[in-house]
């Protein structure tokens, strides 16, 4: 399915990189004989994260980016989250409906545990692979870096409150996923544009900052939701104003990652996803 091709991996020297496990539209050609699914098929549900995919490359930093929509399998939720229950299984690996509470199967068919597992395989597996080993390179040449996740979580469920009240929602595992002053340097440059910002509220414990966020290691990782009025501003697109506000996240990241003490030697033993 996934199988990451090189046009979802841009690599780059800079000491930062972004993911965005949620900017996938690509729905596979066995789930279109679903007529519910034809509708979200190329329907993009991070425009956030795709205006940080663009100011990326401008910035010349990494970035691994996701293929499949996330309705198919989510990239950003653990692996475990199994075994699927075929009623209520809506808001973990491989959702039963969309953000909109549309149902994705009929009743009945919703995907066994074989098809979700050939899913991992052909998709999570390939993506966390790349996303790992792009952490490594770069920790090699630098002796502290930043991985920004952008997401959506609240998006993509239809029994979750969505989250409209602050335009930037950042998670940091607690505080553990981090150095502080990353974050810092992260809510200045948001607030720097007239965004409002909440730290650690509903996106605390994601996915990527636990796995991933190792800062005693130089492995820092900061989770972004794009939400309220700077997600609709994505949505409308205003292209050069957009990617000129990401740009400015990703320059603050990398001045403050860069001031960083070096960091003790990688142990990177827990980037292994498989």
């Amino acid at each position: 399915m996934d199988r990451l091709s090189p046009g979802q991996v841009f690599e780059a020297d800079s000491p930062v990189i972004i993911a965005t496990p949620h900017t996938g539209t690509v729905v596979p050609p066995e789930l279109l004989a679903h007529p519910a699914w034809q509708p979200v098929n190329g329907r993009l549900s991070d425009p956030g994260g795709a205006a940080l995919l663009a100011a990326a490359k401008r910035c010349g930093v990494s970035s691994v980016a996701a293929h499949l929509h996330p309705c198919v399998i989510d990239l950003n939720v653990a692996i475990d989250s199994r075994p699927l229950s075929q009623k209520l299984n809506r808001l973990g690996l491989c959702r039963t409906h969309t953000s909109r509470g549309e149902a994705l199967y009929q009743s009945g068919l919703e995907p066994a545990e074989d098809e979700v597992e050939a899913r991992v395989e052909d998709s999570w597996r390939p993506y966390h692979r790349a996303l790992a080993a792009e952490l490594r390179r770069l920790r090699t040449l630098h002796s502290n870096i930043i991985l920004l996740v952008s997401h959506v979580t609240s998006w993509l469920s239809p029994f979750r409150e969505q989250s409209s009240g602050s335009d930037c929602n950042a998670g940091t595992n607690q505080g553990n996923s981090c150095d502080r002053g990353m974050v810092s340097a992260l809510t200045s440059a948001a607030q720097a544009f007239g965004r409002s910002w909440v730290v650690n509220g509903k996106f605390a414990d994601a996915f990527a900052a636990q796995h991933y966020g190792m800062p005693e290691s130089g492995v820092h990782v900061i989770e972004l939701e794009v939400s309220g009025c700077w997600r609709t501003d994505c949505e409308l697109w205003d292209g050069e104003k957009l990617i000129d506000e990401m740009s400015a996240l990703i320059g603050a990241l990398e001045q403050s990652v860069r001031r960083l003490p070096p960091a003790e030697n990688p142990t990177l033993l827990g980037l292994v996803t498989d």
